[in-house]
């Protein structure tokens, strides 16, 4: 798997069976959650959002769900959450946690915004 296509997955693309075919994607191994988080950790280095730039829902407007990475700077990164209501125009729950350093958040954010290890978009991840 290319880093660009490793690094879409992680920011919750999704890859059909063609396009892994034509990527050279599949059949796959397992995939380590060690060297997603090395991954990750890197793109976060690089960027100030990952994957996208965080904006809160607003007051009765639909509710996305989302965890989204800002590096503020080398050791200060901050995790930001955002979990739906049952109508999906109530926040259920929204938090953030603040991390020194990549690893961390990177390990965090596999976690919360992707319940990893486990499947990622049929890629199994293992320790």
């Amino acid at each position: 798997m290319t880093s660009e296509m490793l690094t879409a997955l992680l920011s919750g693309a999704h890859f059909n069976m063609e396009e892994r075919i034509q990527q050279g994607a599949w059949p796959h191994p397992p995939l380590r959650f060690h060297e997603l988080v090395a991954h990750l950790a890197n793109v976060i280095e690089s960027r100030h959002w990952f994957p996208q730039t965080w904006h809160p829902a607003e007051p009765g407007a639909l509710v996305a769900d989302l965890t989204v990475i800002e590096r503020r700077a080398p050791n200060d990164i901050v995790v930001y959450c955002q979990r739906s209501g049952p109508t999906g125009f109530t926040v259920a729950a929204r938090g953030e946690r603040a991390f020194r350093n990549a690893a961390d958040a990177a390990s965090f954010y596999l976690a919360t915004a992707f319940h990893l290890p486990g499947d990622l978009d049929g890629w199994r991840v293992v320790r």
